[in-house]
């Protein structure tokens, strides 16, 4: 169970890391944007992510963070399995166009 005293973006970011070690995250994020969601709130976050699908901003609104995390971890995987490079690159567009 997470802590609720955790923003929701370190929220984000810690179960990013847990379920698919630094490789997605250094992958979409470079670390002045790592620092800015481990420091954001909802609405924050939801900055950072403008520009993603439909369904990360929805989920970005209504879901928990791990919810989220685990979408992103588990398009990523897909991605990859499919040899889609466009999608992490899709998503470095998103979170890197603040």
């Amino acid at each position: 169970m997470s802590d609720s005293r955790q923003r929701f973006g370190e929220r984000l970011y810690s179960e990013l890391r847990q379920l698919s070690g630094y490789d997605l995250i250094t992958g979409i994020m470079n670390y002045n944007t790592i620092q800015q969601l481990k420091m954001s709130d909802r609405e924050g976050t939801l900055k950072l992510f403008r520009g993603s699908s439909y369904e990360v901003i929805q989920l970005l609104k209504t879901g928990e963070p791990e919810e989220v995390a685990r979408y992103l971890v588990t398009k990523a995987g897909e991605a990859k399995k499919n040899y889609d490079p466009d999608f992490g690159t899709a998503i470095l567009i998103a979170i890197s166009s603040l």
